[in-house]
């Protein structure tokens, strides 16, 4: 069997580090997939939270500071710092635009059929408003909780 020696170089485009910087659309699908990077921060510091209320001495007949020193330090030391105060506002941010883009591409990702005698569509606009509801209804069941645990 001959082998052929082929001298052509292939053609490999250059791709600049900032290529998505160049379209409107890019930009913004690069900035929604950035927002990972701060829920993965708000993940990871909910979850340090809850290991740090689970090594509290809950057991103790009575509460003092050392039976919880763990969650207040937690709570006085690293939710209070400032840095992470204004970060925790930025992960809201990046949260609130990540919802309102999932919203907005949700119609062209799920198709709801009206029935299943037709191929009639519900329109997107009902499926963006219905997730809205259900957003604001969980923020206001969430924040009814948390306004009924205060003393």
């Amino acid at each position: 069997m001959s082998e052929v020696k082929s001298y052509r170089k292939p053609f490999t485009p250059k791709v600049e580090a900032n290529w998505w910087t160049k379209n409107p659309f890019y930009t913004r699908y690069m900035l929604r997939e950035g927002t990972c990077l701060l829920g993965l921060f708000v993940s990871c510091e909910i979850l340090l939270g809850i290991f740090l209320f689970a090594m509290c001495d809950l057991g103790a007949a009575e509460a003092t500071a050392e039976s919880a020193a763990p969650y207040m330090w937690w709570i006085n030391s690293f939710v209070g710092n400032p840095i992470v105060m204004i970060l925790n506002l930025i992960a809201l941010a990046a949260v609130l635009f990540h919802a309102v883009t999932f919203f907005n591409m949700m119609p062209q990702a799920v198709r709801i059929f009206m029935n299943k005698n037709t191929t009639d569509l519900v329109p997107g606009s009902f499926i963006v408003i219905g997730l809205y509801a259900a957003l604001a209804a969980c923020t206001v069941v969430v924040l009814i909780l948390a306004f009924a645990s205060i003393p």
